[in-house]
């Protein structure tokens, strides 16, 4: 069984996640201990002891990852530039490959907005990949919030197993 952990979210995050005492996925224990709610520099979790090792950064839509690549850029490329020294940095979205490059169809813009955004799927796209190439940023395209929370969980466990047996 692995070793328990304790996660940190940071206190800014939005309808945060919530992990189960019990992976329906697997029919197994949870390794989480508990959830904490910490102000994190950077990123959305992390794990208590852990917190110079891993990083992620969740995005829930691919609006919010519309919204971080259009008006808010200089501040989410600030915050993939700070993610540069952790050793383990992930972005996890909350959607498919196939809903990004769909954008901004399948969205709860309106028909008046969508004909006002200039960026697309493509673009975001291609900005995903830059951050995996130059920032060696992980990017996990998890398809809902449920994938996205197992994502997260076994990140955390294999972390966890990492750490503990090399007695950091």
């Amino acid at each position: 069984m692995s070793k328990k952990y304790t996660i940190l979210k940071d206190t800014r995050e939005q309808n945060g996640y919530h992990f189960n005492d019990f992976d329906y996925h697997t029919g197994s224990a949870n390794a989480c201990a508990e959830i904490i709610d910490q102000k994190l520099d950077t990123g959305d979790y992390s794990i208590q002891g852990f917190e110079d090792k891993i990083c992620i950064e969740r995005k829930a839509c691919v609006e919010e990852l519309a919204n971080n690549l259009g008006h808010k850029k200089e501040a989410f490329i600030n915050e993939i530039k700070r993610m540069e020294q952790f050793p383990h940095k992930y972005l996890i979205l909350e959607f498919s490959l196939k809903d990004l490059l769909r954008f901004p169809e399948n969205t709860r813009i309106s028909m008046e907005n969508k004909a006002l955004i200039k960026i697309t799927g493509r673009y975001m796209l291609k900005c995903l990949i830059e951050f995996q190439l130059n920032n060696n940023v992980h990017v996990l395209f998890c398809g809902d919030r449920k994938g996205a929370i197992f994502a997260i969980n076994s990140i955390f466990k294999r972390i966890t197993e990492i750490y503990t047996n090399k007695g950091n």
